[in-house]
């Protein structure tokens, strides 16, 4: 997947840099946004996770996307409070 599909899907989902980031598990936009210039190449993970967003329908797509968003800060807040 080249950075400009990267970016195109990213951008279809509305979703920041940042929250993708978050989402893949990223350390933050830096990373994001070197995928999408093609500086640094996105994981097998990180690929298949956004082919699999751009192949869905768009409700599922993005109803997945806000699942994993919730999900994702969630643990995020766990994390920050000591607990797992």
């Amino acid at each position: 997947m080249t950075g400009k599909q990267f970016k195109a899907i990213r951008e279809k989902l509305g979703l920041s840099q940042d929250q993708l980031a978050l989402i893949l598990g990223l350390s933050g936009n830096k990373a994001i946004s070197n995928i999408e210039t093609g500086f640094r190449n996105s994981s097998r993970l990180a690929s298949a996770v956004m082919q699999l967003f751009s192949e869905l329908p768009e409700k599922k797509s993005l109803d997945l996307r806000d699942l994993l968003l919730d999900i994702c800060e969630r643990q995020s807040k766990t994390s920050k409070g000591g607990r797992r």
